[in-house]
């Protein structure tokens, strides 16, 4: 969608993403962007994501020397969480996207051993109770329609007690999200409260996006 010389061009790409307002523009858009998505995002000097090596170190940190975990990847998009998690020794991992463009993309990089196109939210996905050791979300809750709080019962549901399911976005994202409802820390609470999971780090990451600061956080299923 843009050349990567072309610094506004890839600002506008990246604003444009967060102005989608329904599922199905969102998969629409990011079809047309799967191209060129890598470039925008990762590569560009400008704008360089650090998420997936962060959800990569996040994962590594909790599941250790259990290389053989079976992780999803949530909100996989082109598959850049992957090559980290592989670069981390893990190699028993599923991909998850509502875009099919996306996935193909991913499955280029010979990585995943399954890929799911789907939504991520209130839907009940075709997998069964407690199939993951893990499932990683980078960057995927941004103040748009892309993902929101209302999918972490459905991932708990597919994570095995003492599994772990970990995000990370910028910190601007954390503040709009939650003046938006999309990510309110009371529904973090609520399923600490309710026992369905508990907090086991939250990490402030410097320069995460656009200059901007990131926020992990990784919560263990009980």
């Amino acid at each position: 969608m843009a050349d990567l010389s072309d610094e506004q061009q890839v600002k506008t790409n990246i604003e444009n993403a967060y102005k989608v307002s329904t599922p199905e523009e969102c998969v629409k858009y990011y079809t047309k962007w799967a191209d060129s998505y890598e470039q925008d995002i990762i590569q560009h000097p400008m704008f360089a994501d650090q998420g997936p090596k962060v959800g990569g170190d996040a994962v590594a940190r909790v599941l250790g020397t259990r290389k053989d975990a079976l992780i999803l990847d949530c909100a996989s998009g082109t598959g850049m969480v992957g090559l980290e998690l592989q670069k981390r020794g893990f190699h028993n991992l599923h991909a998850l996207d509502s875009c099919p463009a996306m996935l193909e993309m991913a499955a280029k990089k010979n990585v995943y051993s399954k890929l799911i196109c789907d939504f991520l939210g209130t839907n009940r996905l075709d997998i069964a109770n407690d199939t993951y050791d893990c499932a990683c979300m980078v960057g995927a809750i941004v103040p748009c329609c892309h993902v929101k709080d209302d999918c972490f019962e459905e991932l708990i549901r597919i994570v095995k007690p003492g599994g772990y399911i970990h995000f990370n976005m910028s910190e601007e994202s954390v503040e709009d999200c939650e003046r938006m409802e999309i990510l309110r820390e009371s529904t973090l609470k609520r399923h600490c409260d309710n026992g369905h999971w508990k907090l086991v780090e939250k990490r402030i990451t410097p320069d995460y996006f656009r200059g901007e600061r990131g926020v992990s956080q990784t919560f263990q299923v009980l």
